[in-house]
C-alpha cells in the first residue's frame, strides 16, 4: 500500500511537469499555415536511462544532505548520473523516493537489476523500477493479481496419520539420547516403530537436544533446542519451515487451536528479562508479543510454569498478580478494552487463583479472605468483563474443579477453624448452563483426597479417607435434574491410592497409586450407565509415575519416568524406569518395558471430533452395528498374519531340512570316500556285548484307613 501511494504522487509529478512543457511550447509557435500541433511529430516518450528508487526514509530538510550522501555510495558506483529528490511543500519532508538520470540505458539497467530489494536498513529495503515500465506497473487494471512469491506454508498431511486403515494410535519415547514416535498395533503384538530421527543420523544430527512435546492437537511434534524450538510435522515428521528462536527455553505451551506458540527461558520475576516470555505465530514464526516473568502463577502459588493461561478458542491469554488479572486478545495482544474504548483490567483484591472455562470464554476467579472482606469466588464473561454470578465464604480454604465440557464447575470447600484446622469439606457444584447458576451442595465427613470429574459426564469420583489416613474409599456421584447424589462407594484395598484417571469417552477409569513410595497399585474398572461400579482386574506397576489414556479410550500407558537433567530426583527411578500398555479391561498388552533414562511418553492427541454430539451419541448407542464392519477387518487382518506367520514358519522349516538333507549327503559321502563305514563296522565286529536287566522297586506313597 505505501509503494502504490508513491507511485501515484510520483506518476502524477511527471504527468503535471509534462503537460506543463507542452503547453510552454505553444507559445513559440505561430498561427501560420502547416505550423499546426497535429503535425508535428509525436514526442518522444521514453526514458531508458532514468530509474526510480522507492522506499526511501522520508526525512526533512535538516537530513536530506546525509541521506542523499547514504545513497549516493550506494548509487554512484553505477556510472554518473543526477539524482532529484524532491521535499514535498504540504508536509516539508521528502515522499520517499529519488530519480536519478545516468548518462546511458546499460548503467541504468545495471542499478536497477542490482539495487532493487537492496537492504537499506531494518525498516527500509529498496524497490527499483526503470522509467520506461513505471506506467505499466501503475496503470494495471482492475483484474490484475501479482505473482505469489512468498513459499505459503501447508498444513495438509498434518493429519495423515489419522487416516491409518488399522485405526491404530502412535505415542512418543523420549529416553538417553533418543526420540521415537511408535505404532501401538496390537496385531504385531508389539510397537511398531514409525520414526526415530533416522533422517538426521543419516547426516550426522540431533533430532532432539532436550526435551519434546506434542501439540494439543497433534498436529507438530515440538523438539527443544538451545537456540530454540524446532516443529516437526507431516509424513515422517518433516522439518517446519520456520523456526522459533528464543535462547535457553524450558517450557513452551501451545494455543488449544495451534495457533500460537508460548516459550519461557525459566528466568526469574526479579532479572526483569524483556525477553522471557515469547509468544509466536505458529505458521509464520513471527513473534507476536514478548514480557518480562511475571511474578505469580494461577497455577502454583511457587510461580511455576504457566504463567499465562490460554482461552479454549486461542482468542484470549490471560495472567495475574494479587490484585489484577490481565486478559489480552490475540489479534492486537493489547488488553481488553471496555464500551469507551479504553484498556482494562480486571481488578481483585486477594486475588489467589484463576482457570478458564474449558468450552467457554468464562473465567473463574478465587480471592481470599481478608479482614472483613469474605472469601470470593467470581464467574466473569470475556471480553464484556461482565459478572455473571459470585458466592462469599467465610474460614474456608477452597480448590475448584472444572468438568470438560464447562457444564459444571465444583468448588472443594473445606472449612477452616479460627486456629487454621481442618474441618468438614462441602462439594459446592454450579450448573453452569443453568438460569442464575443454581448450587448443589454435598456433604462430604471424611477427608477429600482426590475430586475427579467423568470426561464429558455429569458423573464424579471422589477419594476419601477418615482423618487418620485410613478406610479408604472410592465414592462415585451423579447430577441428577435436581440435585446431586451418590451413586455408589467401594472400599480400596489400600490407602496408597491417590488419584482416578477417566476415560477420554468417559464411564472407564483407572485408580491407581502414584509416587515413589507407592506400591504403583492399578485398579481398572468401569462406572456403568446404571450408576452401578464394576472392577474389572487389579494390578501394580511399582513406582508408578504416569498413567495416560490413549484418545480413543481403549489403551492405557503406565509409567515410571525419571527427571531430565538439571532436575532433582531423578536417581529414585532409575532402576524402573519403563512403561506398559493395557487394555481398558486391564488385560496387559505390552509387558513392562524397561527404557534406561525414561524421560517422557504420551499418545499422541487428536484434533477435535468432526461429528457433532448426537451423531456422536448415535454411534455410541449402536456400536455394535458400526464394529461389526471394524471386527470383520481386524480378523482380516489376524487372519493375513496368521498366514503370514505360517508361510515363514513354514520356509524356516524347508530351509532347516534342507540343510539336514545337504548334511546327510555329505555324511554319506565321505562315509564311503574315507572307509568311515568299514571302520565302523570292524569295530562292531570286535567288540563283545552283555545283557543285564535289574528290576528295582520303589514305594511312592502309602495311605492307611481304618474300615469298621
Amino acid at each position: 500500500m505505501h509503494l502504490s501511494n508513491m507511485s501515484i504522487k510520483i506518476r502524477q509529478m511527471c504527468e503535471d511537469q509534462i503537460d506543463e512543457d507542452e503547453e510552454s511550447l505553444l507559445d513559440f509557435l505561430s498561427d501560420g499555415e502547416g505550423n499546426s500541433l497535429a503535425e508535428e511529430d509525436e514526442m518522444d516518450r521514453s526514458f531508458p536511462d532514468t530509474i526510480f528508487v522507492c522506499n526511501v526514509p522520508k526525512v526533512g530538510p535538516e537530513k536530506k544532505a546525509k541521506l542523499e550522501t547514504v545513497l549516493g555510495k550506494l548509487i554512484d558506483k553505477h556510472g554518473s548520473n543526477e539524482k532529484h529528490m524532491p521535499l514535498n511543500s504540504e508536509t516539508n519532508m521528502t515522499d520517499g523516493f529519488v530519480i536519478v538520470q545516468f548518462e546511458n540505458k546499460e548503467d541504468a539497467h545495471k542499478a536497477a537489476e542490482q539495487m532493487d530489494g537492496m537492504k537499506l536498513d531494518k525498516t527500509h529495503t529498496l524497490k527499483v523500477v526503470k522509467m520506461d515500465d513505471f506506467d505499466a506497473i501503475t496503470y494495471r487494471s482492475g483484474d490484475f493479481r501479482p505473482r505469489n512469491t512468498v513459499a505459503q506454508t501447508s498444513r495438509t498431511d498434518h493429519r495423515s496419520w489419522l487416516k491409518d486403515q488399522q485405526t491404530r494410535e502412535q505415542f512418543m519415547l523420549r529416553y538417553n539420547q533418543e526420540t521415537e514416535i511408535y505404532w501401538h498395533d496390537t496385531l504385531a503384538g508389539e510397537p511398531q516403530l514409525y520414526y526415530g530421527g533416522e533422517r538426521e543420523k543419516q547426516n550426522g544430527k540431533i533430532w532432539c537436544d532436550w526435551k519434546v512435546q506434542f501439540s494439543p492437537q497433534g498436529s507438530y511434534i515440538a523438539t527443544f533446542h538451545k537456540q530454540g524450538i524446532a516443529l516437526w510435522a507431516g509424513d515422517k515428521f518433516q522439518k517446519w519451515k520456520v523456526r522459533f528462536p528464543h535462547e535457553n527455553v524450558k517450557f513452551i505451551d501451545f494455543s488449544p487451536n495451534e495457533d500460537f506458540l508460548l516459550t519461557w527461558n525459566g528466568s526469574h520475576h526479579s532479572e526483569a528479562d524483556e525477553n522471557a516470555v515469547k509468544i509466536f505465530r505458529v505458521l509464520t514464526g513471527e513473534c507476536m508479543w514478548k514480557a518480562r516473568t511475571p511474578p505469580f502463577s494461577p497455577a502454583s502459588d511457587k510461580g511455576d510454569f504457566p504463567h499465562f493461561l490460554w482461552s479454549k478458542d486461542g482468542r484470549y491469554f490471560a495472567e495475574c498478580n494479587d490484585t489484577t488479572i490481565y486478559v489480552r486478545d490475540t489479534q492486537t495482544f493489547e488488553l481488553l478494552k471496555d464500551e469507551e474504548g479504553r484498556k482494562r483490567s480486571l481488578k481483585y483484591e486477594n486475588l489467589s487463583t484463576f482457570q478458564w472455562s474449558p468450552k467457554d470464554n468464562i473465567i473463574a476467579v478465587w480471592t481470599l479472605e481478608k479482614n472483613n472482606n469474605p472469601a470470593r469466588l467470581v464467574l466473569v464473561e470475556v471480553p464484556s468483563r461482565k459478572e455473571l454470578a459470585a458466592r462469599s465464604r467465610t474460614q474456608v480454604e477452597c480448590k475448584m474443579h472444572w468438568q470438560s465440557e464447562g457444564d459444571y464447575l465444583c468448588l472443594l470447600v473445606t472449612k477452616l477453624s479460627k486456629t487454621g484446622k481442618k474441618g468438614a469439606t462441602n462439594l459446592e457444584i454450579f450448573r453452569i448452563r443453568e438460569k442464575s447458576y443454581p448450587v448443589d451442595i454435598v456433604e462430604v465427613t471424611n477427608t477429600v483426597k482426590a475430586f475427579h470429574w467423568e470426561t464429558g459426564g455429569n458423573r464424579f469420583s471422589v477419594i476419601t479417607t477418615d482423618d487418620m489416613g485410613h478406610k479408604p474409599k472410592l465414592s462415585f456421584y451423579v447430577l441428577g435434574p435436581e440435585k446431586t447424589e451418590m451413586a455408589c462407594s467401594i472400599d480400596l484395598p489400600s490407602n496408597s491410592f491417590t488419584d482416578v484417571f477417566w476415560a477420554p469417552g468417559g464411564q472407564y477409569f483407572v485408580c491407581a497409586a502414584m509416587g515413589s513410595s507407592s506400591s504403583g497399585d492399578l485398579l481398572f474398572g468401569g462406572l456403568m450407565p446404571d450408576n452401578k461400579v464394576e472392577i474389572l482386574h487389579k494390578e501394580e506397576h511399582f513406582m508408578l509415575t504416569n498413567v495416560e489414556w490413549d484418545p480413543s479410550s481403549r489403551y492405557v500407558i503406565t509409567a515410571v519416568t525419571q527427571p531430565m537433567r538439571d532436575e532433582a530426583c531423578g536417581f529414585k527411578y532409575q532402576m524402573e524406569a519403563g512403561y506398559a500398555i493395557w487394555t481398558f479391561q486391564g488385560r496387559k498388552l505390552v509387558g513392562t518395558i524397561q527404557k534406561e533414562k525414561l524421560f517422557a511418553i504420551s499418545w499422541r492427541p487428536h484434533p477435535p471430533s468432526l461429528l457433532d454430539a448426537k451423531k456422536q451419541a448415535y454411534i455410541k448407542k449402536n456400536i455394535k452395528q458400526f464394529s461389526k464392519t471394524y471386527d470383520a477387518l481386524d480378523e482380516k487382518a489376524k487372519e493375513a498374519a496368521r498366514s503370514a506367520f505360517n508361510a515363514d514358519r513354514d520356509g524356516k522349516r524347508r530351509a532347516f531340512y534342507e540343510v539336514l538333507e545337504r548334511i546327510a549327503e555329505a555324511k554319506e559321502y565321505k562315509w564311503e570316500e574315507n572307509g568311515w563305514g568299514e571302520a565302523l563296522d570292524d569295530i562292531s565286529a570286535n567288540q563283545t556285548w552283555e545283557s543285564h536287566e535289574t528290576v528295582i522297586e520303589e514305594e511312592l506313597d502309602s495311605t492307611e484307613e481304618l474300615i469298621q
